[in-house]
């Protein structure tokens, strides 16, 4: 039996589609509501495919979705998503997502999605493909400063890190779990181009620079 595991903050919606995939169609499901406990599940017994809505926990649900492309890709990956959004699904494709389904679809487009991407496929309805295509042929490029990427929470996170706290220091500051600082320092190095806290602080002092260049 394959194990699964759904990572949804929802508890109702959780319980309806566990039972649905594991008793009635024969996986073995493991659940997680919040970004922690997926990453210890993840990291304790890699399932055999993960089902993650990215808009679960505020933004955490996608800085995961990041985590789990950059650290274990082996792992298949589908979203389960409310609405299709075009730009969402090209990043989404991009980042190694196996597959897309939306949250209040028919439940057997679920089960035969994970089917397919359990047996080494992909699983992009034309719901779902027509748009982003359309979306990347109509969409004009746009340059965006490194500083304007990250949110208020991470530029919080960005300006410890530089005053040399770790990542328990930056937990307790900022009353987060240090797992949760990670996600976020993830996500700022792969927004930021940068591979280390030292790069970080060099990237922040020359975003400082700029900006009072433009004030002079």
């Amino acid at each position: 039996m394959q194990n699964i595991l759904l990572i949804v903050d929802h508890g109702f919606y959780l319980l309806g589609l566990t039972q649905y995939i594991g008793s009635m169609n024969g996986f073995d499901v493991e659940t997680a509501i919040t970004a922690d406990d997926a990453t210890d599940k993840i990291e304790a017994s890699p399932p055999a495919l993960v089902l993650l809505d990215p808009k679960m926990d505020g933004e955490l649900g996608a800085k995961l979705l990041k985590y789990l492309r950059l650290h274990l890709s082996n792992i298949p990956l589908i979203l389960l998503v409310t609405h299709v959004d075009p730009e969402q699904s090209i990043e989404a494709m991009q980042a190694g997502v196996k597959g897309i389904v939306l949250k209040d679809g028919d439940p057997d487009i679920m089960v035969n999605a994970i089917t397919s991407v359990l047996s080494g496929g992909y699983w992009f309805e034309s719901n779902i493909t027509q748009p982003a295509l359309q979306y990347s042929l109509d969409k004009p490029k746009r340059m965006m400063r490194s500083d304007e990427l990250l949110t208020k929470r991470e530029h919080e996170i960005v300006d410890l890190v530089c005053l040399g706290l770790r990542n328990r220091q930056i937990a307790d500051q900022c009353n987060l779990t240090e797992g949760t600082v990670k996600i976020h320092l993830n996500s700022i190095f792969r927004k930021l181009s940068v591979t280390s806290r030292a790069e970080l602080i060099v990237n922040r002092e020359g975003m400082r620079a700029k900006k009072t260049n433009y004030a002079i």
